[in-house]
């Protein structure tokens, strides 16, 4: 009988002592609850507030410092490849006068505007593979999204990434350059795709620039006949 009552007392002795600390359990949990959605709601707010105020923010700060770059780099490889082979008018286009010093003839030299269009092309290629390298530098306070802090901080390097290829499209054009006298100007229109990389987002920009190669007076009115 006295064992049959030590149980009893044991049992109620466990009774009691979990209902003691029953309610500071679930205290404990509720309040582990409230902390996991709090650090989730942050999270989520963070991530909204980035992709909705700070990326349209860098994207529009850095489009034209990436589209000057590019610019830049396409002016810079035409200039190198009329350098390197000393390309005048003259040689690229075959201009033919009549007995009156008139010009009745122009034609232009495909073989050579060729090779000069797929040496511009590589070069370009190439200049856009060395920014991608280079990347940009943003300072840390243009993250936040808010004004004042824009320029301030450490800079972080973004990464630049050539997307597709180079477009090199030869263009020539006449204009009136006086009296009698008519404009002949050689020119390409190159056109380059670039891509910035953001955490978590790639941004892509189109930059186009029109290049003058050369160009050259010719007396009289526009040639009736033009080759290509």
């Amino acid at each position: 009988m006295s064992n049959v009552c030590q149980c009893v007392h044991i049992i109620l002795y466990m009774y009691k002592t979990t209902c003691k600390y029953r309610p500071k359990q679930r205290g404990k949990r509720r309040k582990l609850r409230v902390f996991a959605f709090l650090c989730v709601f942050a999270v989520v707010g963070i991530v909204l507030y980035y992709f909705f105020v700070v990326s349209p923010i860098i994207c529009a700060l850095s489009e034209e410092r990436i589209r000057s770059l590019c610019n830049s780099a396409i002016s810079q490889s035409v200039e190198i490849a009329m350098e390197e082979d000393n390309l005048a008018y003259s040689d690229l286009v075959n201009v033919v006068y009549n007995g009156q010093n008139e010009v009745v003839l122009l034609q232009e030299d495909t073989v050579a505007i060729n090779k000069l269009v797929r040496r511009v092309t590589y070069l370009v290629q190439n200049r856009m593979d060395c920014l991608g390298e280079e990347g940009i530098d943003i300072a840390l306070g243009t993250f936040t999204g808010i004004p004042f802090l824009f320029g301030i901080g450490p800079n972080i390097s973004l990464k630049l990434v050539p997307v597709g290829t180079v477009t090199t499209l030869f263009q020539d054009k006449f204009e009136s350059a006086g009296i009698n006298y008519t404009k002949h100007t050689l020119n390409f229109e190159i056109t380059a795709n670039v891509g910035m990389i953001l955490p978590a987002q790639t941004q892509n920009f189109e930059t186009t620039l029109e290049v003058a190669l050369c160009n050259c007076v010719l007396p009289g009115k526009v040639p009736q006949v033009y080759l290509k």
